[in-house]
């Protein structure tokens, strides 16, 4: 299936971090992955429904590349992702930190506890950066860590049992952001999110360029959409099942790098696969704009 114009990237580099598939798979239909990090050794399990980005990257064409490339046309937090690096100055505060030696969340909340002063040049250093690309107040979503070698990194850990272990995680799969109080025709009112790679490797941010509205449309075509109920909560399975050949888009975000996304407007997912080391983000939500 050919990609449509949509969310568009605005990148200065976008030809040397973007990759391009045929689509997505049911998780029961492809081999399943397997992450392996200093003692723990598993294979990535997925909820029921989950669908992965099918594994055929490839770098997109030169008309590809014209439907995907931001040129400052109607730029707005909802319809366009945007990449960059964090300012020095910033990235030599996390490096006092030392978060690359982390080999656990635990670890790494610890170091943020333990180095108050470096933490309050960082927050305001951040909240500087922060405030002058944000149209709206943002606030701070997390701190979090992912494992390398993950296909894909989203879990829902309100599902989990106290003291899980491994065995108990269940991936989403490719996904769309949400609130209680979000519809479909709301969605773009969300703002989005800014997530900064921490880690020592690249990390990946996978999604589709569709908002959903055009993925609304798209399945309006298909099916009696008022019949099925189609709706903000299972929009994500209708549209994974009806149009499996439409192409997902990954885009690298190399160490100290951003990306900003509009995650509750496009459906997506992160990775770290093919990484050895612990994967560490910080993430904000809010109306970004660069």
């Amino acid at each position: 299936m050919q990609l449509k114009s949509g969310i568009k990237i605005y990148s200065q580099n976008l030809d040397d971090i973007l990759k391009i598939n045929s689509g997505t798979i049911h998780h029961s239909h492809q081999s399943p992955n397997e992450i392996i990090f200093k003692d723990l050794k598993f294979i990535q399990k997925y909820e029921p429904e989950a669908h992965l980005p099918k594994r055929d990257w490839r770098s997109p064409n030169k008309e590809e590349i014209k439907l995907i490339n931001g040129e400052n046309q109607n730029k707005k937090d909802y319809n366009s992702v945007f990449t960059g690096e964090i300012p020095l100055k910033i990235q030599n505060i996390f490096d006092e930190l030392d978060l690359h030696s982390a080999h656990s969340e635990v670890d790494l909340l610890e170091k943020f506890r333990n180095n108050s002063d470096s933490v309050g040049k960082l927050n305001s250093e951040l909240n500087d950066f922060l405030e002058n690309i944000s149209l709206v107040p943002f606030r701070f979503m997390s701190l979090a860590t992912n494992y390398p070698n993950s296909e894909i990194v989203s879990l829902d850990k309100r599902k989990l049992p106290a003291n899980y272990t491994v065995e108990d995680l269940q991936y989403i799969g490719i996904h769309k952001d949400s609130s209680e109080k979000m519809t479909l025709h709301s969605a773009h009112k969300c703002g989005n999110r800014l997530t900064i790679n921490l880690g020592q490797q690249s990390r990946y941010l996978l999604f589709m360029n569709l908002s959903m509205i055009q993925a609304y449309n798209m399945i309006k075509e298909k099916i009696d959409v008022k019949e099925n109920n189609v709706n903000n909560k299972n929009i994500t399975s209708f549209f994974l099942k009806l149009f499996p050949d439409y192409p997902m888009l990954r885009v690298e975000q190399k160490p100290y790098h951003y990306y900003i996304a509009p995650t509750d407007n496009c459906f997506h997912d992160g990775s770290t696969l093919g990484n050895t080391s612990l994967d560490i983000v910080i993430t904000y939500l809010g109306k970004f704009v660069i």
